[in-house]
């Protein structure tokens, strides 16, 4: 993630609140619980259109939440003054936005825990999917590069920092399933304050 200074993110935040919380009422009163991945999509598509729109000399009226927060994040990062230079405020949007919404779905009491592999695994879907549907659709210019390239970066960091920690506290408490691969990886307890964490480290051929 690009961590943009701390000036910018203020507005930016108030705009991914306003949308996570009237994505999640919408799937708790729609009985949808489980379609964040969709719900996610039609989000992104809606972001990404919009900026899209915008760079190309175009006006598109902020209707809904998610225009609300495209126009946000392109008035904050116009500061810059530098074409294209938008990515940074959408993968840090995009990126508050897949955390608050599960977040909100716990605090709300539907969800017991913010996060599992199936809200990682559609959350995943709806990034790739995003990007494919970009890539399809746009330009071979920066507006089209830039946003497809904005939703594969934050899906391979989400894989990174989220769920590599997930799985390594549910090889933890279940066991590892790599049993029959002749390399693999072992976790190994490393302190890092008060709180015991875990090292991926990577192990020579073992005999099977």
């Amino acid at each position: 993630m690009p961590y943009i200074p701390a000036k910018n993110r203020p507005g930016i935040d108030e705009c991914v609140n306003e949308l996570a919380e009237e994505m999640a009422t919408a799937m708790i009163k729609a009985r949808e619980t489980a379609e964040i991945g969709a719900r996610y999509r039609t989000a992104f598509l809606a972001i990404a259109k919009f900026i899209a729109r915008s760079e190309c000399g175009h006006k598109p009226g902020a209707k809904n939440s998610a225009g609300r927060l495209a126009q946000t994040i392109l008035a904050t990062a116009a500061d810059y003054g530098i074409q294209g230079g938008w990515t940074g405020e959408l993968n840090y949007a995009i990126t508050m936005l897949i955390q608050k919404v599960p977040y909100f779905m716990h605090r709300k009491g539907v969800w017991s825990e913010p996060l599992r592999y199936w809200i990682y695994a559609e959350t995943v879907g709806a990034l790739t999917r995003t990007a494919y549907d970009l890539h399809k659709t746009m330009k071979n210019d920066y507006i089209g590069n830039g946003l497809a390239g904005v939703f594969e970066d934050i899906k391979d960091e989400y894989k990174r920092r989220v769920n590599t920690a997930y799985e390594a506290a549910q090889i933890r408490k279940s066991g590892d399933c790599y049993d029959f691969v002749p390399f693999r990886t072992a976790l190994v307890p490393v302190k890092v304050g008060n709180m015991e964490g875990w090292q991926e480290v990577m192990l020579p051929q073992q005999k099977l």
